[in-house]
């Protein structure tokens, strides 16, 4: 059995194994339904501005993962038409405005990722510099090779060239 409960949405029912719904997306009220609208490879960007206004006010947590999922797939089906509208300054705003908790989410954990990159970068050359000191020091004091001083402190063999072009 096949009954359009709205126009532009089907339900399925009766012989099938779960209830299915169907949703023709040109068929859908623009005032009611921008939201799914949207989620068509042609969305329009009236649709697009409606939904992005409509949403603007919505607060709880819950309510703006849903938007964000809805925006993330209509995005990735319709990105030229977003990058026209993000040329428009308002919806810029309005998309930046609905995103801002993601986007500060994405800017902390870029910085926290950046940071812990250098941290542990700056311990290698920290280590670097801490092994190429020893290195010279038992080339000095014990009239060594670099290769006896680096056997001596168990440089690893693939390490010992990167050590020896410092020296």
């Amino acid at each position: 059995m096949v009954e359009e409960k709205y126009p532009g949405i089907y339900y399925i029912r009766g012989n099938i194994l779960f209830d299915t719904q169907i949703i023709v997306t040109g068929r859908l009220s623009q005032e009611l339904h921008s939201g799914l609208r949207i989620l068509s490879g042609n969305a329009r960007e009236e649709d697009i501005r409606r939904f992005l206004m409509e949403t603007r006010q919505l607060k709880e947590p819950g309510d703006r993962n849903n938007v964000d999922a809805v925006l993330q797939v209509s995005i990735s089906a319709n990105r030229e038409l977003y990058q026209e509208i993000r040329r428009d300054l308002g919806m810029c705003e309005a998309l930046r405005e609905l995103m801002k908790d993601e986007i500060a989410m994405t800017i902390a954990e870029e910085r926290e990722k950046a940071l812990a990159e250098g941290r542990e970068e700056g311990r290698e050359k920290g280590a670097d510099s801490a092994i190429l000191s020893v290195i010279k020091n038992l080339m000095e004091t014990m009239k060594w090779t670099a290769d006896q001083a680096m056997e001596a402190i168990k440089v690893p063999v693939g390490d010992r060239n990167k050590y020896a072009s410092r020296l």
